[in-house]
């Protein structure tokens, strides 16, 4: 029998690995495609849309109450009215996160405000002037405040970020009040949030009614140097009542208060005794 040599094919077939190595394996990894910049633009302006749709809403729902119009409102951000359902869903939903806006927009102020380089009743002063200062600058956080009021805060209560909306300035407060008490320049029995209602109070007043006092009294009480007094006096009053007197002022500093309980205890007024005429709407 006839040994046929071995073909050349042979020398075709895979040679093994060397021992003590494996065969690599490549890995392919995918990759997800970069954002083009036609992506990144068109988020942009999806977000500079729906700010300007708030800002407009603001605006227009401060100086309307809740009869102004989502069409005028479009209108007025240069935007297609379809946007502000697609951002908002309702009406209702726009003027919610309108209200929620002026909100923050008080909140932000308050947390700007660096009380812990300043002397306790110099904080408390400042508190006082950011505070009245927000009144100036975002006056639609007035009207809003007066239509929630109207509604008996329907809106407000509905809202998910009502913890945010109380702002800081109560804590801030707070931790003023403590650090002056510590000091012995700051009475003792002082409620924080008290204090805090009185100072919005002492503010509000004068810008939610600036147009009747201005028609009863014949005076502007919105010019720049009508605010600054008017700021200087609200200063003037919170410090004050805020102030622990000097050592052997303190039967002169009550004396006023005490005389004006001593006379009202003495002779109180009752209602049935006003004239009619004087406490009855004609």
């Amino acid at each position: 029998m006839t040994m046929t040599p071995k073909s050349s094919s042979t020398s075709s077939r895979k040679s093994k690995a060397p021992q003590g190595t494996r065969a690599s394996t490549r890995r392919v990894v995918h990759e997800k495609p970069a954002p083009t910049p036609a992506r990144h633009t068109k988020r942009r302006d999806a977000v500079a849309t729906r700010a300007k749709i708030l800002e407009a809403a603001m605006e227009e729902f401060a100086a309307k109450g809740l009869e102004a119009r989502i069409e005028d409102i479009a209108e007025i951000a240069g935007a297609n009215r379809r946007m502000a359902y697609y951002y908002f869903g309702s009406k209702e939903g726009l003027y919610l996160a309108a209200l929620e806006a002026t909100y923050l927009e008080l909140v932000d102020v308050e947390q700007a405000i660096d009380v812990d380089k300043l002397g306790p009743l110099e904080a408390i002063a400042g508190l006082v002037s950011a505070k009245f200062e927000h009144y100036i600058k975002y006056p639609r956080y007035i009207e809003f405040l007066k239509i929630e009021n109207l509604y008996h805060a329907r809106y407000l209560k509905s809202s998910q970020r009502i913890k945010e909306l109380r702002g800081p300035l109560i804590s801030v407060i707070g931790r003023v009040l403590e650090r002056g008490q510590a000091l012995g320049v700051l009475r003792q029995d002082v409620d924080p949030l008290e204090l805090y209602i009185s100072i919005c109070a002492l503010g509000y007043f004068v810008f939610s009614n600036q147009y009747t006092l201005g028609a009863i009294f014949d005076v502007n009480l919105t010019t720049p140097r009508a605010l600054a007094r008017r700021r200087q006096i609200i200063i003037d009053m919170v410090t004050s009542y805020l102030r622990v007197p000097a050592q052997g002022d303190t039967d002169a500093s009550n004396k006023p208060l005490r005389d004006l309980r001593r006379a009202h205890k003495a002779n109180p007024v009752k209602l049935s005794e006003i004239p009619k005429r004087a406490r009855t709407r004609r």
